[in-house]
């Protein structure tokens, strides 16, 4: 019976051991495949140092494990030895092509994708603006309403209207139109029935959407006398007439007659 002996690696890398071993045993690569169960494309990858082509480095590790027991080679030697050839040889690609992974992918920083980023950028900033505008244009306008207050109550039926909105804004109360100053600001008076009365206080841009404020306000003017305002009647005392009745005034009185004159008789006419 012959005796089994472990092969040592010495300082040869795992490649060319297993290479050693397979045409020592004048086996090929079919062989080794059929014996194994390992692709030949794997056994010549690893035999030729091309660890790239391996799937995993876990691969790696099983791979030349199953070969190193088929040829009689320390497996837990061998393992170590590919594991360490696989972080020298990823330490030496990295340091030759520095690069950014990204998602399990590189990214070299050329001109060309400083020229993609910076068009990119550009497309984004435009849109970015754009986007701004139309919600700027969308947006309802701001009104402060300073006077009249929700729920207010008015002695009078003259209610100040005030307050400050953006300038060119349509602005209406009820559908009235309210007159806006250059600065935004305005200010009207309503007349208001006395009671409740609803205000709706509407303002709009050109493209905007409405912006609406809707109030409550009273209006509570005092009740008049009815005997205070009526106008007293005066009576004359003698004539019982309303003082606002002018009196007539007196017919003139008739001028007397004149006497008809009585004829004198002459004495010299009279009869004896």
């Amino acid at each position: 019976m012959v005796a089994f002996h472990e092969k040592s690696l010495d300082d040869r890398t795992i490649g060319d051991a297993l290479r050693a071993a397979r045409e020592e045993r004048g086996e090929t690569y079919e062989d080794i495949e059929r014996a194994t169960r390992i692709s030949k494309k794997f056994v010549a990858a690893l035999e030729t140092g091309d660890l790239k082509v391996l799937p995993e480095p876990v691969y790696a590790r099983k791979f030349v494990r199953a070969l190193a027991l088929h040829y009689g080679i320390d497996p837990d030697a061998a393992a170590e030895g590919v594991m360490r050839e696989l972080a020298v040889a990823s330490e030496n690609h990295a340091a030759r092509h520095p690069v950014n992974f990204v998602e399990g992918r590189s990214l070299m920083a050329t001109p060309k994708l400083f020229k993609t980023l910076l068009i990119a950028g550009g497309f984004l900033a435009v849109l970015i603006y754009f986007g701004a505008s139309v919600v700027r244009i969308l947006t309802p306008p701001k009104v402060t309403l300073r006077s009249p207050h929700d729920a207010e109550v008015f002695q009078s039926g003259r209610v100040v209207l005030e307050g400050d909105t953006e300038p060119g804004v349509d602005l209406a109360v009820n559908g009235e139109t309210v007159p806006i100053g250059q600065d935004g600001s305005f200010s009207d008076v309503l007349t208001l029935p006395p009671g409740v009365s609803d205000l709706r206080l509407s303002a709009k841009k050109k493209h905007s959407r409405e912006s609406q404020i809707f109030l409550k306000v009273v209006v509570d003017e005092p009740a008049v006398d009815a005997s205070a305002s009526a106008t007293p009647e005066v009576t004359d005392s003698a004539s019982d007439i309303p003082a606002t009745t002018p009196a007539p005034k007196p017919k003139p009185k008739p001028k007397p007659e004149p006497e008809p004159e009585t004829p004198t008789e002459d004495a010299s006419s009279t009869p004896a």
